[in-house]
């Protein structure tokens, strides 16, 4: 089980959240989350301030924005944006899915002090990778824009593909605003 840590207050710690594989060396923490059916993203844990559940009736719609902002919602006080991470990525749209969910899972990521959430349809476990076994993408692996928002990614225990987040680059999406 993972402790507690005043930055990740937010982080519900319980035995869904367990730690997978052992820190050792230069290993980093990744918390995973599922991108589709069949493929899982990670997002480096020194870029996460949180994570909380969102009802979609917190988010407040911005209108004249790009399609994948569903909005701002107030955090502690702070207005911060709600991006639709599947959206981003070139998947269907939160609210166009066959079954859309009345909530999801936000996971806060701060960047030059603009904080944003990444809206998933659930969190699944925080794992250890070893940096230097991360693999590079191909163009020709992955399609339409997907590519340019990933800084690589890993190979699970059972051969599946776990693409790694460039939180910078899901930021810059976001710089016209």
């Amino acid at each position: 089980m993972v402790q507690a840590n005043d930055s990740f207050s937010s982080l519900p710690i319980n035995s869904q959240f367990r730690l997978e594989n052992s820190s050792q060396g230069n290993n980093q923490r990744f918390l995973r989350f599922p991108l589709n059916g069949k493929v899982n993203g990670l997002l480096p844990l020194a870029d996460l301030r949180g994570v909380i559940q969102v009802a979609l009736t917190e988010i407040l719609p911005v209108p004249q924005v790009a399609e994948f902002l569903l909005g701002i919602m107030n955090w502690r006080g702070e207005a911060i944006w709600i991006l639709d991470l599947a959206a981003l990525l070139g998947a269907t749209h939160w609210c166009r899915r066959e079954s859309v969910r009345n909530s999801g899972m936000a996971m806060l990521v701060q960047v030059q002090n603009q904080t944003v959430g990444l809206l998933v349809e659930q969190v699944n476990t925080i794992e250890v990778h070893d940096p230097q076994e991360r693999l590079e993408i191909s163009t020709s692996m992955l399609p339409g824009r997907l590519g340019s928002f990933l800084q690589g990614y890993f190979v699970d225990s059972q051969g599946s593909p776990l693409m790694l987040l460039d939180t910078q680059v899901v930021i810059q999406a976001l710089q016209p605003l």
